[in-house]
This record gives structure tokens, C-alpha cells and sequence, in this order.
């Protein structure tokens, strides 16, 4: 019976290798619903403070993100993409009503039955598109890599995604500025710095492993940041 137990030990730790286990899973436990459990994803948000300044920092500065997957590579974490993304929503949803409420101050007089209301169904919208993106984009890139057998974690991926919606908080504060062409400018460079910086994080990975697919994918990879950075302007600031 006690020779059994060193195989367990090994059979555990190729498994968490290999990425068949839970951080926090063994390989007795037959793992049913465990992603369904706090303590499964509780090391995606043990990250500290200067760990998420520092890969806030590389998003904006796309040069430096060449480094990015080695950073992260045994540490990627959930807790700064979701506050990147949540302060964006909010970021997006204050401005846009702010602008509003701008523009039914400068028409006021016009009718003295107007009255202008907090537009709750912006919030509604931004959750989806920002949570929709952040969720949705990375998900797919993970599963265009895993196809082409491309080995990196889905929590890698999501942790790089997060991070690259940083540039899109200040660009979305100044939207407020009541310019057609400042909202414009300031989205569209923020989608290029995104752009660049997912480029610079993921492009030596795929032309290391699918140099056949790679302009393809990384092509795919820096527009859809442009596509989003048109969106936020359409939907929330036109």
C-alpha cells in the first residue's frame, strides 16, 4: 500500500503539468463541478499590487510587452483585468451620460416640457460589450491557438486581453471633451497601443509555432482592437 503513494504523488503533479488539474485540485479527486469553486480560481486573483501596476504599465508602453508572457508565465491573474474592464464600463457609461446631459443643457429652452434622464441602459450596454470582449475575445484566440496546437493556458490568454483594454480607460474619459474629433483620435490611438501591445505579446509565440498562420492571425488579432475602439465610439459617444 505505501508503495502506491509516490505514484500518486507523481501522477498529480504530471496532471497539473499538463494542465488536466485545477490549481487546487488532486488527482483523487475526481474534480466534478470543481471550476464551480472559489478556491479553483482563488490564484487568479492572488496577485499584488505592484505585480498589477507593473502589467498595466507594459499595456501602454507596447515596447516593453515582448516580456509579457515570461511575466506572467507561472502568475496570470483575473483581478486586474476585471477592474481594468469594470472601470472602463463605468468610465464609459459616466462619460456618455455626461455628454448627454451636455447636449440637453446647451438645447434647453427649446421645449419646456424636456427634462433629461440618466440613461441606465448605457450601463447595460457597456457591460456587454466591455465583458463581451474581454471574455468572448480571448476565448477565441485561446481556441485558434489550441486548434493549431499551439500550447498556452486560456488564464494566459484572458490575463493578456484584460490587461490590453488599459489605454481605453483615459482615451474614454477624454471623450468628454464635447469634440467630435478628440473622441475620434484619442480611440483610435488607444486601439492602435492595444493593438501593438497584444502584437508584441503574442506574435513571437505564433510565428514560432504557426509561422504559416501568422499573418493571418496576428492581422485578425490588431484589427478586431481597432473594430472595438470604432465600437465605443458608434455606440456610446456618436
Amino acid at each position: 500500500m505505501m508503495d502506491g503513494q509516490p505514484n500518486r504523488e507523481e501522477d498529480q503533479a504530471s496532471l497539473l503539468s499538463e494542465g488536466r488539474l485545477g490549481p487546487n485540485q488532486s488527482a483523487a479527486d475526481p474534480g466534478i463541478c470543481s471550476c464551480l469553486s472559489v478556491k479553483y480560481y482563488q490564484p487568479l486573483f492572488d496577485v499584488d499590487t505592484k505585480d498589477v501596476v507593473d502589467r498595466m504599465l507594459m499595456s501602454v508602453l507596447p515596447h516593453k510587452a515582448t516580456g509579457f508572457l515570461q511575466m506572467i508565465k507561472d502568475s496570470p491573474d483575473f483581478y486586474g483585468p476585471f477592474w481594468v474592464s469594470t472601470t472602463l464600463l463605468f468610465t464609459i457609461a459616466v462619460v456618455g451620460n455626461l455628454l448627454s446631459w451636455t447636449k440637453f443643457q446647451q438645447l434647453q429652452g427649446s421645449s419646456a416640457e424636456d427634462s433629461w434622464e440618466y440613461d441606465f441602459e448605457m450601463v447595460v450596454t457597456c457591460m456587454c460589450v466591455v465583458y463581451g470582449w474581454a471574455v468572448g475575445a480571448p476565448v477565441a484566440l485561446w481556441f485558434t491557438l489550441r486548434y493549431l496546437l499551439v500550447q498556452i493556458k486560456l488564464a494566459t490568454v484572458g490575463c493578456a486581453y484584460g490587461y490590453s483594454l488599459v489605454p481605453f480607460v483615459p482615451a474614454a474619459l477624454l471623450c468628454g471633451v464635447p469634440a467630435d474629433w478628440v473622441s475620434w483620435l484619442v480611440l483610435l490611438l488607444a486601439g492602435m497601443i492595444s493593438s501593438l501591445f497584444l502584437l508584441r505579446v503574442f506574435g513571437g509565440l505564433v510565428l514560432g509555432n504557426v509561422p504559416k498562420q501568422a499573418v493571418m492571425i496576428l492581422g485578425v488579432l490588431g484589427v478586431t482592437q481597432i473594430f472595438l475602439a470604432i465600437t465605443i465610439k458608434m455606440v456610446f459617444f456618436p
